[in-house]
């Protein structure tokens, strides 16, 4: 974990809370004269996301009026799982962490959500292995990491087969056990995310028999504890940091060699797979549009449909577009 101290400036925010037009939540957070420089906003990051480092690289984390605690998670799973106790602010996950964290009643809002081609989320086989085809998976072991948006590829992908979770042995592994598994032959195929697939495919030449592109959304989301939403100075360090992450993603965008090499040496790996990875795995912010809350819904209702949760997820419920006209 590391503090990134901004300057101490006194800031006055007054966030402007209003509804978008649809049922979505837009509870109001007390509003007033703040103080930025009393505030420490708790981000949670993972490697394949890199908040930190792509603010960094881009400038975005200079004269902050505010303070940032980074802490790195293996996946999204775990950062709604924080977020729901308190343990950091926000978070950025894929499309499948939040339903997760719905079923469990998690104690979040989801107030961002950001699009993506979804090329970079696949089902990978070694690079000898004779599965050519989703439907070449049946009765084989299948590595993922349980919540993840790689488990939603792996669930449509086998839906759109004509199969289901029943139909393959599905291992849950974290991204590197399921690399290692995936090398070894201990699996048929592994279910996973960049840059995950592209050091993979760059590494041990895995091969990709199906993308999310062709089955699931692309999207990515922001998940933010009740508390935090709720609290003034939260919510206006939230505004601007929201503001600063779409800037950084549009430097990435207009600097794509630069934050490639920037981003291989911060994470160490290599430039191959870096480049691969944000040439088809940039997130777009986005709005909290109708279509978007429609799409998560069916994602939700397919792990119903499989029992793969308990119940089912009213994810609009969850849904905080406070932060959409920022």
């Amino acid at each position: 974990m590391s503090r990134l101290s901004g300057l101490a400036l006194a800031v006055v925010a007054t966030l402007a809370l209003s509804a978008c037009g649809d049922d979505a939540t837009t509870e109001a957070a007390p509003s007033g004269p703040v103080d930025l420089s009393t505030v420490t906003l708790k981000v949670g990051d993972q490697k394949a996301i890199s908040i930190e480092v792509l603010l960094k690289a881009s400038g975005q984390l200079e004269n902050l009026p505010y303070k940032i605690e980074f802490s790195t998670f293996t996946a999204g799973l775990p950062l709604v799982e924080a977020a729901s106790a308190g343990g950091i602010d926000i978070a950025q996950t894929g499309n499948t962490p939040v339903i997760f964290g719905a079923a469990a009643d998690a104690d979040v809002k989801i107030v961002g959500a950001l699009s993506a081609t979804g090329k970079g989320d696949a089902i990978l086989v070694g690079k000898d292995s004779t599965v050519g085809t989703v439907a070449g998976l049946k009765g084989k072991k299948v590595a993922v990491y349980k919540g993840s948006s790689a488990n939603a590829n792996l669930l449509l992908q086998l839906q759109k087969a004509g199969l289901s979770l029943s139909d393959v042995e599905p291992v849950y592994l974290s991204p590197a056990d399921g690399y290692t598994a995936l090398t070894r032959g201990d699996v048929e195929a592994w279910a996973t995310w960049d840059p995950y697939t592209a050091i993979a495919e760059k590494e041990i030449g895995a091969k990709s028999i199906a993308t999310a592109d062709q089955a699931a959304n692309g999207y990515n989301f922001w998940v933010a504890g009740n508390k935090t939403v709720a609290d003034a100075g939260k919510s206006a360090a939230l505004a601007d940091f929201f503001q600063r992450y779409a800037a950084a993603t549009k430097w990435s965008s207009d600097n794509l060699d630069a934050w490639s090499t920037k981003y291989a040496e911060l994470t160490q790996i290599s430039v191959d797979a870096s480049r691969t990875t944000w040439t088809r795995s940039i997130k777009q912010p986005i709005k909290l549009s109708d279509q978007v809350i429609a799409s998560e819904q069916e994602i939700a209702d397919a792990f119903t449909k499989a029992k793969a949760i308990p119940g089912k997820v009213d994810f609009k419920s969850f849904v905080d577009t406070r932060f959409d006209k920022q």
